[in-house]
């Protein structure tokens, strides 16, 4: 899902496996797991993406894919 926001590009969700990844418009994605379905559907239908991202998911482990650029 592209985002409409002003530090993140995009986002994407696997339901099989929870987790989300998500692209900043620095070039970096970090791979975030153990994410409830319900907080993925939170932060996509936020007034404020990014807001809504740090809010939910700043706690929950994650793996940086690639680094900025």
């Amino acid at each position: 899902m592209v985002a409409d926001s002003s530090y993140i590009r995009s986002l994407s969700f696997d339901n099989a496996s929870h987790e989300m990844t998500v692209n900043f418009l620095d070039g970096c994605s970090v791979k975030y797991f153990s994410v409830h379905p319900k907080t993925y559907k939170a932060i996509i239908n936020a007034d404020s993406i990014g807001s809504k991202f740090t809010e939910l998911v700043k706690d929950h482990k994650f793996v940086v894919v690639k680094a900025a650029t």
